[in-house]
């Protein structure tokens, strides 16, 4: 709980509280993309760089780049018509600053974060962010990558099996017949939770956690919440699983 809200923070400070003019983007979320610092287990960002996520860079390191990959830049101006006092210093700034055309601009993602949207246009947006967020916070619950494949006998090859569709079928499964009589949404948490826990762990608090990453995950991106509304969540969550803890 540590590292989720830790990575809820960052997250939502990357798209919402680093007080620039600009819509940020990380496009690295990934499990291999976290930090982990001992012994207080705070989880940090990182994979990332300023100049590729705002498709800007110093004007010297723009000239080596047009040197190097001959791309044509346009120079752009951060300046809004209606802050009439600050135009002359965005101005300033503007001049110091280039971007690339950001309708062109596409990065490689990684197989299992990339959201539908993202992998039809290989444009980074903070929808898709949100939804790598999803799975990686699916990961650190269940102990699971991504994908999960295993050999079929009957069918001669691999089969594929999706995080997403384990956590979905923990949820939204209803009451099913397992080899050991019937079992409810509990039952099939305790067993999908990674077993190093060995099931002692806030039930109720993990099965908010799963119903708001499978929120992240929604094939929708419109549908997908805000990562200040998942951080404020995330927090609530992690609170109760601390006196949780204390209590026990």
């Amino acid at each position: 709980m540590q590292v989720a809200a830790d990575l809820a923070d960052g997250l939502d400070y990357v798209h919402n509280k680093t007080g620039l003019y600009l819509t940020l983007v990380h496009n690295h979320i990934n499990s291999s993309s976290i930090i982990i610092t001992e012994p207080d287990l705070s989880a940090k960002l990182c994979h990332f760089g300023t100049a590729q996520l705002c498709g800007e860079a110093p004007e010297n390191e723009v000239g080596e780049k047009k040197k190097k990959k001959k791309s044509v830049l346009n120079e752009i101006r951060e300046i809004s018509e209606e802050d009439g006092d600050e135009l002359q210093g965005k101005e300033d700034r503007s001049k110091e600053l280039k971007r690339s055309n950001s309708g062109s601009m596409q990065f490689e993602g990684v197989r299992g974060y990339m959201s539908p949207e993202f992998q039809a246009s290989g444009i980074p947006t903070q929808k898709s962010d949100v939804y790598a967020f999803g799975v990686v916070i699916l990961e650190l619950l269940s102990g699971e990558e991504p994908f999960k494949y295993k050999y079929s006998k009957s069918r001669g090859d691999f089969t594929r099996t999706s995080l997403i569709e384990t956590a979905k079928a923990v949820i939204d499964g209803g009451v099913v017949e397992d080899g050991e009589g019937r079992e409810g949404r509990d039952g099939r948490l305790r067993r999908w939770i990674d077993r190093r826990m060995k099931d002692s762990f806030p039930v109720e608090v993990a099965e908010k956690l799963v119903r708001l990453a499978l929120e992240c995950v929604h094939v929708e991106e419109d549908k997908r919440p805000d990562m200040s509304r998942v951080a404020g969540k995330i927090s609530k969550l992690y609170l109760a699983s601390k006196a949780w803890s204390e209590k026990n």
